[in-house]
């Protein structure tokens, strides 16, 4: 059996795609310069939380629950 090109349907990949039912908002032009008297902001970066500090405040909060702990055992246990 040998294959004629001609047999074939062309491939084209227009003819698999359905037209969008709601096409996509065009993008909002931006100005190219800014309004007269508008100061931009100054963006602070967020500062990112590090390991040894999480590690420090996890130590810090246990021995408080301890400490906490310790003593409410301590007050029951007079009589």
């Amino acid at each position: 059996m040998t294959r004629h090109p001609e047999d074939r349907t062309r491939l084209h990949p227009g003819y698999a795609v359905p037209p969008p039912l709601f096409p996509p908002a065009p993008w909002p032009r931006l100005p190219e310069v800014p309004a007269p008297g508008v100061v931009p902001r100054r963006r602070h970066r967020a500062r990112r939380v590090d390991g040894a500090f999480v590690s420090g405040a996890l130590t810090v909060l246990g021995l408080a629950s301890l400490l906490v702990a310790i003593a409410v055992v301590a007050v029951r246990a007079r009589p």
